[in-house]
């Protein structure tokens, strides 16, 4: 399993059974306002912010994104060539609970942590409202899934491009 994967799912795994506080207290909204500047943040949906406050704390965030609107998070993926149809562990598993395919429609997001059976099992923040928790789903309100292992091969094969090195001692 890579090791984006690992991490991310380390550290989501330690939070399962997090819950909710009294008007919409996170601390993940109070973290991802305090990043941003936007004191919005803190009592707004948190599903997305779960997952930036897990990649930013696994070391994994260039390559997973850090985002509140998953709309957005999905647009950043498609702009990494990084959206597919097919799940994987690791994906951030976007849904759309209209059961549309449309991106701009998405309203939550979670992450993989495996397929089995014809069935994603995904670790979620803000599932029933109130939790970050273990959900196994079909994918007929799956949207797409955006992978961090591709946006991180692509940046390491940007980095070993002498193209791409030639092109930075120019910028200097």
């Amino acid at each position: 399993m890579d090791q984006i994967v690992e991490n991310l799912l380390d550290v989501m795994r330690a939070e399962l059974g997090y819950r909710e506080k009294g008007g919409q207290y996170t601390k993940f909204g109070t973290w991802y306002a305090k990043k941003v500047g936007d004191p919005q943040y803190r009592n707004a949906p948190w599903c997305d912010m779960s997952i930036a406050w897990a990649a930013e704390r696994a070391g994994v965030a260039d390559y997973v994104g850090s985002f509140a609107w998953t709309p957005s998070h999905a647009v950043w993926f498609k702009q990494h060539e990084a959206w597919t149809d097919e799940p994987e562990p690791g994906a951030l598993v976007f849904f759309d609970w209209g059961g549309s395919k449309n991106y701009k429609k998405i309203d939550h997001v979670g992450v993989v942590e495996r397929v089995a059976g014809g069935k994603i099992h995904t670790i979620e923040g803000n599932v029933d409202r109130v939790w970050l928790k273990r959900k196994v789903r079909d994918e007929s309100k799956v949207v797409g899934y955006g992978l961090p292992r591709v946006v991180k091969e692509a940046r390491l094969a940007a980095a070993r491009d002498p193209l791409h090195d030639a092109d930075m001692v120019d910028l200097l």
